[in-house]
């Protein structure tokens, strides 16, 4: 729904809609949705909502779905499954070459080690022979 001649709007760029009242029988007070659920969705609420005291409690989305919108929803529905299917797979694949970088990393330490040890024997073994060449003179 749109909104028809009835509407009022203030200075403040609020909007109102006198042919859909509130439970109090005040013009309804149209707001914008600022949620990650409904973003930009229009909907109406009690003119009282944002103020102190009395309140009806009145709220309703000013645009219900059509059966257009259902089915834009069920594509929606089916492409953010979709979607969400290829997140997982991604995820999964992420998850393998993390372990598989891991698991390479590991080999490599275990090598450096390896060499580690092997050049301090080496060393060693240099350091012997220098030791057996100075005190065999």
């Amino acid at each position: 729904m749109s909104s028809s001649s009835s509407s009022i709007s203030s200075k403040r760029n609020v909007e109102f809609q006198s042919e859909n009242p509130c439970y109090c029988g005040l013009p309804s007070r149209v707001r914008t949705s600022r949620t990650k659920d409904n973003p930009g969705k229009k909907f109406r609420l009690c003119p009282n909502s944002m103020n102190e005291g009395p309140k009806c409690k009145f709220w309703e989305w000013l645009e219900p779905e059509t059966p257009e919108n259902e089915v834009n929803s069920g594509k929606d529905k089916k492409e953010l499954c979709n979607l969400t299917l290829k997140v997982s797979i991604l995820e999964n694949e992420i998850s393998i070459c993390k372990m598989k970088m891991e698991q390479e990393n590991l080999v490599v330490r275990q090598e450096f080690e390896k060499l580690k040890w092997k050049l301090f024997t080496h060393k060693v073994v240099m350091i012997v022979l220098f030791l057996l060449l100075v005190f065999k003179k």
